[in-house]
């Protein structure tokens, strides 16, 4: 017996095909943010890079005002294996850094090896706030101040989950959220401010369901890592999400980081400082087999 569709019947079938087909399945929603930490013992290979080349740096004191161009480069490979929640061991594979300030010509790079590299460091979150540490001996100062960046980069890159929340999204939806501030002057922490959220794409992977979002918004910090200085960071994000265990497998970041404060430089005294650098971050998670 031959069954005739109706023309609206037949369309939705098509639709519904095609979405199946592509992942994108439009009548069911999804939950793009879940506390689901991974299992303790579970090795992640971590891949990260920041990049600034054409910042500025101003400094003006009494003796002399001076404004150069900077290139910043960080380089990271680390293998993180989960020892319990919310704590980390962490072996520094592989640690490039440069921090250059030039007028004129672009120097040629200049990337040496962190006294880190090869070190193993033990990494806890208490709340927001991360700590980074050696697993044996204490830092030297350097040591110190990169342990602290470290830990500062990872508080910025939680905002990303954060911003997510927790309801259940479908692709081509947009949404803004507001993430409560810390009370008082919040000397320290990281305030995410005018985030909105606009889930891209659900495609359907041989290790399972990827969303990508792109995640817009802004950052202030008062006295980040005891400074006195104010931090003010916008940023467009691009994240690829693991939906099965809501890992971010690759996210890329654009943003501004400008830096308004003072310091007490050796030798000149009170100094008043004016940093803008535009940047890039390029990150990538993966689960090593065991």
């Amino acid at each position: 017996m031959r069954v005739l569709l109706p023309t609206v019947s037949l369309l939705a079938l098509i639709l519904s095909t095609w979405n199946a087909a592509s992942g994108q399945n439009a009548t069911r929603p999804v939950i793009l943010n879940k506390n689901l930490p991974p299992r303790s013992g579970t090795v992640i290979r971590e891949r990260r890079e920041i990049r600034v080349d054409n910042g500025r740096s101003k400094q003006v004191n009494a003796k002399e005002s001076t404004e150069v161009t900077t290139r910043y480069v960080q380089r990271l490979n680390l293998v993180r294996r989960v020892a319990g929640a919310g704590t980390e061991e962490v072996r520094v594979a592989e640690f490039l850094t440069e921090f250059a300030h030039f007028m004129g010509p672009v120097p040629p790079p200049n990337e040496p090896s962190s006294s880190l590299t090869s070190k193993t460091l033990r990494v806890r979150k208490s709340g927001s706030r991360w700590d980074y540490d050696l697993a044996q001996g204490k830092p030297s100062p350097d040591e110190r101040q990169t342990l602290d960046h470290l830990a500062f980069t990872a508080g910025m890159l939680d905002v990303l989950s954060l911003s997510l929340g927790n309801d259940a999204r479908m692709p081509g939806d947009t949404w803004k959220t507001n993430i409560p501030a810390p009370r008082g002057k919040a000397a320290g922490f990281i305030v995410p401010k005018d985030i909105t959220c606009f889930f891209a794409s659900l495609d359907e992977k041989p290790d399972g369901p990827h969303a990508v979002i792109n995640i817009t918004g802004g950052l202030s910090l008062e006295r980040p890592m005891g400074y006195n200085s104010h931090i003010e960071i916008t940023f467009e994000a691009i994240v690829d999400r693991r939906l099965t265990d809501m890992l971010d497998v690759d996210t890329k970041i654009k943003g501004s980081y400008v830096l308004k404060g003072e310091a007490n430089i050796a030798g000149v005294g009170k100094t008043a400082l004016d940093f803008n650098y535009p940047f890039t971050l390029a990150r990538t998670l993966k689960i090593e087999d065991k």
